[in-house]
Protein backbone atom coordinates (compact mmCIF):
# COMPACT_ATOMS: atom_id res chain seq x y z
CA UNK A 1 0.00 0.00 0.00
CA UNK A 2 1.23 3.32 -1.04
CA UNK A 3 1.38 6.56 1.39
CA UNK A 4 -1.72 9.08 0.99
CA UNK A 5 0.50 11.99 1.72
CA UNK A 6 3.85 11.83 0.52
CA UNK A 7 6.66 12.30 2.74
CA UNK A 8 8.12 15.92 3.70
CA UNK A 9 11.22 16.70 1.48
CA UNK A 10 13.78 19.14 2.56
CA UNK A 11 15.12 22.05 0.85
CA UNK A 12 18.14 20.93 -1.20
CA UNK A 13 21.33 22.89 -0.01
CA UNK A 14 23.23 24.97 -2.06
CA UNK A 15 27.17 24.77 -1.13
CA UNK A 16 28.47 28.80 -0.90
CA UNK A 17 31.39 29.07 -3.29
CA UNK A 18 34.35 30.80 -1.00
CA UNK A 19 34.88 34.57 -2.64
CA UNK A 20 36.52 34.80 -6.34
CA UNK A 21 40.23 36.46 -5.94
CA UNK A 22 40.50 39.25 -8.12
CA UNK A 23 41.74 38.28 -11.26
CA UNK A 24 40.97 34.32 -10.70
CA UNK A 25 39.50 32.39 -12.86
CA UNK A 26 35.83 32.06 -12.70
CA UNK A 27 35.00 28.40 -11.28
CA UNK A 28 31.85 26.81 -12.95
CA UNK A 29 28.28 27.08 -11.37
CA UNK A 30 28.19 24.16 -9.14
CA UNK A 31 25.81 21.42 -10.04
CA UNK A 32 22.18 21.28 -8.58
CA UNK A 33 22.00 18.62 -6.50
CA UNK A 34 18.76 16.09 -7.75
CA UNK A 35 15.86 16.05 -6.11
CA UNK A 36 16.25 14.09 -3.24
CA UNK A 37 14.34 10.47 -2.99
CA UNK A 38 11.17 10.29 -1.30
CA UNK A 39 12.71 8.18 1.34
CA UNK A 40 15.33 10.51 2.41
CA UNK A 41 14.21 12.63 5.39
CA UNK A 42 15.71 15.09 8.03
CA UNK A 43 17.27 13.38 10.94
CA UNK A 44 14.36 13.01 13.44
CA UNK A 45 11.61 13.54 11.27
CA UNK A 46 8.88 10.79 10.77
CA UNK A 47 7.27 9.23 7.88
CA UNK A 48 3.60 10.28 7.20
CA UNK A 49 1.60 7.63 8.20
CA UNK A 50 0.12 4.73 6.05
CA UNK A 51 -3.45 4.76 5.82
CA UNK A 52 -4.59 1.25 6.26
CA UNK A 53 -6.81 -0.31 3.46
CA UNK A 54 -10.29 -0.66 5.13
CA UNK A 55 -11.50 -3.35 2.67
CA UNK A 56 -8.68 -5.47 3.26
CA UNK A 57 -9.08 -5.20 7.16
CA UNK A 58 -12.66 -6.09 6.75
CA UNK A 59 -11.53 -9.31 4.23
CA UNK A 60 -9.46 -10.51 7.37
CA UNK A 61 -12.50 -9.88 9.97
CA UNK A 62 -14.78 -11.84 7.94
CA UNK A 63 -12.60 -14.40 6.62
CA UNK A 64 -10.84 -15.26 10.44
CA UNK A 65 -14.59 -15.19 11.62
CA UNK A 66 -15.08 -17.95 9.41
CA UNK A 67 -12.04 -19.92 10.66
CA UNK A 68 -13.78 -19.86 14.29
CA UNK A 69 -17.52 -21.38 12.79
CA UNK A 70 -15.69 -23.61 11.10
CA UNK A 71 -13.59 -25.24 13.83
CA UNK A 72 -16.89 -25.14 15.86
CA UNK A 73 -19.06 -27.12 13.59
CA UNK A 74 -16.44 -29.58 13.12
CA UNK A 75 -17.87 -31.01 15.91
CA UNK A 76 -21.21 -31.31 14.58
CA UNK A 77 -20.42 -31.99 10.73
CA UNK A 78 -21.31 -35.41 11.73
CA UNK A 79 -24.22 -34.85 13.17
CA UNK A 80 -25.79 -32.80 11.35
CA UNK A 81 -26.71 -32.30 7.15
CA UNK A 82 -26.77 -28.39 6.87
CA UNK A 83 -23.81 -28.03 9.69
CA UNK A 84 -21.80 -29.81 7.12
CA UNK A 85 -23.15 -28.62 4.19
CA UNK A 86 -22.13 -25.31 5.71
CA UNK A 87 -18.47 -26.45 6.70
CA UNK A 88 -18.09 -27.82 3.51
CA UNK A 89 -18.85 -24.81 1.68
CA UNK A 90 -16.55 -22.24 4.20
CA UNK A 91 -13.52 -25.24 3.51
CA UNK A 92 -14.31 -25.03 0.36
CA UNK A 93 -12.53 -20.97 0.07
CA UNK A 94 -11.81 -19.73 3.01
CA UNK A 95 -8.59 -20.82 3.92
CA UNK A 96 -7.42 -20.24 0.35
CA UNK A 97 -8.52 -16.73 0.35
CA UNK A 98 -6.90 -16.51 3.75
CA UNK A 99 -3.45 -17.42 2.09
CA UNK A 100 -4.17 -15.10 -1.08
CA UNK A 101 -4.24 -12.13 1.43
CA UNK A 102 -1.53 -13.46 3.23
CA UNK A 103 0.76 -13.37 -0.09
CA UNK A 104 -0.64 -10.18 -1.29
CA UNK A 105 0.71 -8.73 1.77
CA UNK A 106 3.98 -10.43 1.54
CA UNK A 107 5.16 -8.69 -1.94
CA UNK A 108 7.91 -7.17 0.00
CA UNK A 109 9.70 -10.55 0.46
CA UNK A 110 10.02 -10.57 -3.40
CA UNK A 111 12.87 -7.54 -3.31
CA UNK A 112 13.89 -6.79 0.58
CA UNK A 113 15.68 -9.43 2.22
CA UNK A 114 15.33 -7.28 5.26
CA UNK A 115 11.35 -8.65 5.13
CA UNK A 116 12.89 -11.85 6.37
CA UNK A 117 13.78 -10.43 9.38
CA UNK A 118 10.57 -10.03 11.16
CA UNK A 119 9.53 -13.89 10.17
CA UNK A 120 11.04 -15.02 13.33
CA UNK A 121 9.86 -12.49 15.83
CA UNK A 122 6.38 -12.37 14.68
CA UNK A 123 5.93 -16.19 13.31
CA UNK A 124 8.55 -18.73 14.83
CA UNK A 125 8.69 -17.44 18.29
CA UNK A 126 4.71 -17.07 18.35
CA UNK A 127 4.90 -20.37 16.44
CA UNK A 128 6.97 -22.53 19.88
CA UNK A 129 4.79 -20.46 22.24
CA UNK A 130 1.06 -21.53 21.46
CA UNK A 131 2.26 -24.75 19.75
CA UNK A 132 3.66 -25.71 23.04
CA UNK A 133 0.23 -24.73 24.75
CA UNK A 134 -1.87 -26.81 22.35
CA UNK A 135 0.32 -29.85 23.43
CA UNK A 136 0.08 -28.82 26.77
CA UNK A 137 -3.99 -28.85 26.86
CA UNK A 138 -3.80 -32.39 25.28
CA UNK A 139 -1.76 -33.60 28.28
CA UNK A 140 -3.49 -31.64 31.37
CA UNK A 141 -7.27 -31.82 29.78
CA UNK A 142 -7.32 -35.25 27.73
CA UNK A 143 -4.74 -36.98 29.99
CA UNK A 144 -1.97 -37.49 26.79
CA UNK A 145 1.49 -39.15 27.33
CA UNK A 146 3.56 -36.27 27.48
CA UNK A 147 6.42 -36.82 24.65
CA UNK A 148 9.20 -34.75 24.02
CA UNK A 149 9.72 -35.40 19.85
CA UNK A 150 6.18 -34.52 19.82
CA UNK A 151 6.32 -31.00 21.44
CA UNK A 152 6.95 -29.19 18.67
CA UNK A 153 5.01 -30.82 15.82
CA UNK A 154 2.38 -28.46 14.30
CA UNK A 155 -0.72 -29.45 16.64
CA UNK A 156 -4.01 -28.07 15.62
CA UNK A 157 -4.26 -24.81 13.74
CA UNK A 158 -0.61 -24.25 14.47
CA UNK A 159 0.47 -25.42 10.86
CA UNK A 160 -0.70 -22.47 9.06
CA UNK A 161 2.54 -20.34 10.78
CA UNK A 162 4.67 -23.15 9.66
CA UNK A 163 3.29 -22.99 5.92
CA UNK A 164 3.35 -19.25 6.23
CA UNK A 165 7.47 -19.55 6.99
CA UNK A 166 7.88 -21.64 3.84
CA UNK A 167 5.70 -19.51 1.38
CA UNK A 168 7.94 -15.93 2.49
CA UNK A 169 11.15 -17.59 2.05
CA UNK A 170 9.94 -18.85 -1.35
CA UNK A 171 8.84 -15.64 -2.07
CA UNK A 172 11.56 -14.28 -4.26
CA UNK A 173 11.57 -17.19 -6.82
CA UNK A 174 8.68 -16.26 -7.94
CA UNK A 175 9.17 -12.80 -9.17
CA UNK A 176 11.47 -14.64 -11.29
CA UNK A 177 9.45 -16.79 -13.46
CA UNK A 178 7.19 -15.96 -16.53
CA UNK A 179 4.73 -17.62 -15.05
CA UNK A 180 4.61 -18.06 -11.69
CA UNK A 181 0.92 -19.38 -10.74
CA UNK A 182 0.72 -21.98 -13.95
CA UNK A 183 4.38 -23.01 -12.19
CA UNK A 184 2.71 -23.48 -8.63
CA UNK A 185 0.04 -24.77 -9.60
CA UNK A 186 2.17 -27.69 -11.44
CA UNK A 187 3.68 -28.36 -8.66
CA UNK A 188 0.54 -28.40 -6.22
CA UNK A 189 -0.85 -31.03 -8.60
CA UNK A 190 2.58 -33.09 -8.97
CA UNK A 191 3.63 -32.29 -4.95
CA UNK A 192 0.05 -34.78 -3.64
CA UNK A 193 1.73 -37.73 -4.97
CA UNK A 194 5.28 -37.05 -2.96
CA UNK A 195 5.84 -38.58 0.14
CA UNK A 196 5.94 -36.10 2.51
CA UNK A 197 2.29 -36.31 2.38
CA UNK A 198 2.35 -38.10 5.20
CA UNK A 199 3.03 -34.98 7.27
CA UNK A 200 -0.44 -32.70 6.71
CA UNK A 201 1.55 -29.61 7.15
CA UNK A 202 3.16 -30.15 3.99
CA UNK A 203 0.96 -31.75 2.10
CA UNK A 204 -1.21 -28.33 2.65
CA UNK A 205 1.93 -25.55 1.89
CA UNK A 206 2.05 -27.45 -1.00
CA UNK A 207 -1.55 -27.46 -1.71
CA UNK A 208 -2.29 -23.79 -0.76
CA UNK A 209 1.14 -23.05 -2.97
CA UNK A 210 -1.20 -21.38 -5.70
CA UNK A 211 -3.00 -18.66 -3.88
CA UNK A 212 -0.20 -17.86 -1.91
CA UNK A 213 1.78 -16.96 -4.82
CA UNK A 214 -1.29 -15.19 -6.80
CA UNK A 215 -1.70 -12.94 -4.32
CA UNK A 216 1.97 -12.20 -4.61
CA UNK A 217 1.96 -12.00 -8.23
CA UNK A 218 -1.71 -10.47 -9.20
CA UNK A 219 -1.87 -6.99 -10.59
CA UNK A 220 -3.70 -4.62 -8.11
CA UNK A 221 -5.21 -3.21 -10.50
CA UNK A 222 -7.43 -6.48 -10.36
CA UNK A 223 -8.16 -6.75 -6.92
CA UNK A 224 -9.28 -3.14 -7.80
CA UNK A 225 -11.36 -4.20 -10.64
CA UNK A 226 -12.90 -6.43 -8.33
CA UNK A 227 -14.06 -4.06 -5.40
CA UNK A 228 -15.02 -1.11 -7.51
CA UNK A 229 -18.16 -1.55 -9.15
CA UNK A 230 -20.92 -2.42 -6.84
CA UNK A 231 -22.99 -4.92 -8.93
CA UNK A 232 -20.33 -6.88 -7.83
CA UNK A 233 -21.22 -7.10 -4.28
CA UNK A 234 -24.20 -8.27 -5.08
CA UNK A 235 -23.57 -11.01 -7.71
CA UNK A 236 -20.64 -12.58 -5.00
CA UNK A 237 -23.24 -12.50 -2.27
CA UNK A 238 -25.77 -13.89 -4.69
CA UNK A 239 -22.84 -16.90 -6.15
CA UNK A 240 -22.34 -17.82 -1.87
CA UNK A 241 -25.91 -17.66 -1.34
CA UNK A 242 -26.21 -20.51 -4.65
CA UNK A 243 -23.51 -22.40 -3.17
CA UNK A 244 -25.01 -23.47 -0.01
CA UNK A 245 -27.80 -25.62 -1.32
CA UNK A 246 -25.25 -27.16 -3.26
CA UNK A 247 -22.89 -27.85 -0.77
CA UNK A 248 -26.15 -29.42 1.26
CA UNK A 249 -26.48 -31.82 -1.94
CA UNK A 250 -23.06 -32.53 -2.61
CA UNK A 251 -22.49 -33.49 0.54
CA UNK A 252 -25.50 -35.99 1.01
CA UNK A 253 -23.41 -38.03 -1.55
CA UNK A 254 -26.38 -38.84 -3.73
CA UNK A 255 -26.96 -37.13 -7.00
CA UNK A 256 -22.43 -37.05 -7.04
CA UNK A 257 -19.89 -38.86 -5.11
CA UNK A 258 -19.73 -37.26 -1.84
CA UNK A 259 -17.04 -34.95 -1.47
CA UNK A 260 -13.75 -36.63 0.24
CA UNK A 261 -13.20 -34.64 3.67
CA UNK A 262 -9.05 -34.44 2.55
CA UNK A 263 -9.94 -32.73 -0.93
CA UNK A 264 -11.38 -29.63 1.09
CA UNK A 265 -8.80 -29.49 3.94
CA UNK A 266 -5.85 -29.80 1.38
CA UNK A 267 -4.11 -32.03 4.31
CA UNK A 268 -3.85 -35.40 2.78
CA UNK A 269 -1.82 -37.08 -0.49
CA UNK A 270 -3.70 -39.17 -3.49
CA UNK A 271 -2.50 -42.08 -1.89
CA UNK A 272 -4.18 -41.58 2.10
CA UNK A 273 -7.44 -40.48 0.21
CA UNK A 274 -7.79 -43.81 -1.62
CA UNK A 275 -6.95 -41.97 -5.70
CA UNK A 276 -4.41 -42.56 -7.82
CA UNK A 277 -2.17 -39.48 -9.42
CA UNK A 278 -4.54 -38.90 -12.17
CA UNK A 279 -7.90 -39.12 -10.37
CA UNK A 280 -6.25 -37.33 -7.12
CA UNK A 281 -4.83 -34.29 -10.10
CA UNK A 282 -8.41 -34.46 -10.91
CA UNK A 283 -9.81 -33.89 -7.83
CA UNK A 284 -7.53 -31.79 -6.70
CA UNK A 285 -7.80 -29.04 -9.66
CA UNK A 286 -11.24 -29.13 -9.18
CA UNK A 287 -10.73 -27.49 -5.39
CA UNK A 288 -8.56 -25.25 -7.23
CA UNK A 289 -11.19 -24.05 -9.31
CA UNK A 290 -13.99 -24.33 -6.83
CA UNK A 291 -11.95 -22.25 -4.12
CA UNK A 292 -11.18 -19.89 -7.04
CA UNK A 293 -14.45 -18.83 -7.94
CA UNK A 294 -15.97 -18.69 -4.32
CA UNK A 295 -13.26 -17.00 -3.37
CA UNK A 296 -13.73 -14.41 -6.08
CA UNK A 297 -17.39 -14.42 -5.14
CA UNK A 298 -16.11 -13.44 -1.20
CA UNK A 299 -13.85 -10.97 -2.06
CA UNK A 300 -16.59 -8.85 -4.14
CA UNK A 301 -19.18 -9.67 -1.63
CA UNK A 302 -17.13 -7.85 0.93
CA UNK A 303 -18.52 -4.10 1.67
CA UNK A 304 -15.33 -1.51 0.82
CA UNK A 305 -16.02 1.63 3.35
CA UNK A 306 -14.89 1.48 7.08
CA UNK A 307 -17.58 -0.19 9.19
CA UNK A 308 -17.38 -1.22 13.18
CA UNK A 309 -15.71 -4.38 12.69
CA UNK A 310 -13.08 -2.83 10.47
CA UNK A 311 -10.67 -2.45 13.35
CA UNK A 312 -11.44 -6.07 14.45
CA UNK A 313 -9.74 -6.85 11.33
CA UNK A 314 -6.28 -5.37 12.42
CA UNK A 315 -6.35 -8.17 14.92
CA UNK A 316 -6.95 -11.28 13.29
CA UNK A 317 -3.42 -12.91 14.39
CA UNK A 318 -5.00 -13.10 17.79
CA UNK A 319 -8.14 -14.46 17.26
CA UNK A 320 -6.43 -17.23 15.37
CA UNK A 321 -3.82 -17.98 18.11
CA UNK A 322 -6.32 -17.53 20.75
CA UNK A 323 -9.45 -19.18 19.31
CA UNK A 324 -8.14 -23.04 19.67
CA UNK A 325 -7.48 -23.12 23.20
CA UNK A 326 -10.77 -22.49 23.64
CA UNK A 327 -12.71 -24.48 21.00
CA UNK A 328 -10.34 -27.59 22.09
CA UNK A 329 -11.04 -27.00 25.86
CA UNK A 330 -14.85 -27.19 25.51
CA UNK A 331 -14.01 -30.50 22.56
CA UNK A 332 -11.86 -32.23 25.27
CA UNK A 333 -13.50 -31.37 27.97
CA UNK A 334 -16.69 -33.18 26.83
CA UNK A 335 -18.88 -29.89 27.07
CA UNK A 336 -19.77 -30.35 23.35
CA UNK A 337 -21.30 -33.70 24.06
CA UNK A 338 -24.59 -32.78 25.42
CA UNK A 339 -27.42 -33.94 23.04
CA UNK A 340 -28.52 -30.36 23.24
CA UNK A 341 -25.78 -29.14 21.36
CA UNK A 342 -27.05 -31.61 18.51
CA UNK A 343 -30.52 -30.09 18.64
CA UNK A 344 -31.31 -27.45 16.13
CA UNK A 345 -31.48 -24.42 18.67
CA UNK A 346 -28.00 -25.67 19.82
CA UNK A 347 -25.93 -25.18 17.01
CA UNK A 348 -27.85 -22.00 16.80
CA UNK A 349 -26.08 -21.32 19.73
CA UNK A 350 -23.09 -22.89 18.85
CA UNK A 351 -22.78 -20.47 15.78
CA UNK A 352 -23.88 -17.42 17.90
CA UNK A 353 -20.89 -18.54 20.31
CA UNK A 354 -18.72 -18.67 18.21
CA UNK A 355 -19.28 -15.41 16.81
CA UNK A 356 -18.99 -13.95 20.24
CA UNK A 357 -15.69 -15.96 20.68
CA UNK A 358 -14.35 -14.00 17.67
CA UNK A 359 -15.62 -10.63 18.05
CA UNK A 360 -14.66 -10.97 21.99
CA UNK A 361 -10.33 -12.33 21.01
CA UNK A 362 -10.24 -9.35 18.92
CA UNK A 363 -11.18 -6.71 21.15
CA UNK A 364 -8.20 -4.62 23.04
CA UNK A 365 -8.55 -5.94 26.61
CA UNK A 366 -7.37 -9.01 25.03
CA UNK A 367 -4.75 -7.85 22.92
CA UNK A 368 -3.27 -5.85 25.94
CA UNK A 369 -3.70 -9.21 28.15
CA UNK A 370 -2.07 -11.71 25.25
CA UNK A 371 0.65 -9.25 23.83
CA UNK A 372 3.29 -11.05 25.20
CA UNK A 373 2.55 -14.55 23.33
CA UNK A 374 0.92 -13.29 20.04
CA UNK A 375 3.36 -10.38 19.06
CA UNK A 376 6.39 -11.57 21.69
CA UNK A 377 9.09 -9.02 21.53
CA UNK A 378 11.52 -11.26 19.70
CA UNK A 379 13.72 -8.62 18.04
CA UNK A 380 16.33 -9.10 20.27
CA UNK A 381 17.06 -12.37 18.90
CA UNK A 382 18.52 -10.75 15.83
CA UNK A 383 21.66 -8.99 14.98
CA UNK A 384 21.37 -5.12 14.13
CA UNK A 385 20.07 -4.85 10.58
CA UNK A 386 22.34 -2.79 8.09
CA UNK A 387 20.48 0.38 8.47
CA UNK A 388 21.91 0.34 12.67
CA UNK A 389 18.51 -0.25 13.93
Amino acid sequence: MTDIHPPARRPASVTVPDPVPPGAAVPAAPPVPAPRHSGDRPAGERPAPKQRDAYFDNVKFFLIMLVVLGHCWEVFRNDSHAVNAAYSLVYGFHMPVFVFVSGYFSRGFMKNTEKFRVIFPTLIVPYVIFDVLYRLQLVVIRGNEFRLHELFRPQFLMWFLVALVLWRLSAPLWGHLRHPVAVSVALCLVAGSWSFNSDSTLCRAAGLLPFFVLGLTIGRDRVEALRRPRWTRWAGAAVLLAALPVAYVWQLGGVVPKVERGVLLWNRGYEHMGFGALEGMAYRLLALGIATVLGIAFLAAVPRGRAWYTTLGTRTMYVYLLHGLVVKTLDYGGVLDGHFFQTPLGLVLVTAGGLALGLLLATVPVQRLTHWAVEPKGRWLLKPSHGGT
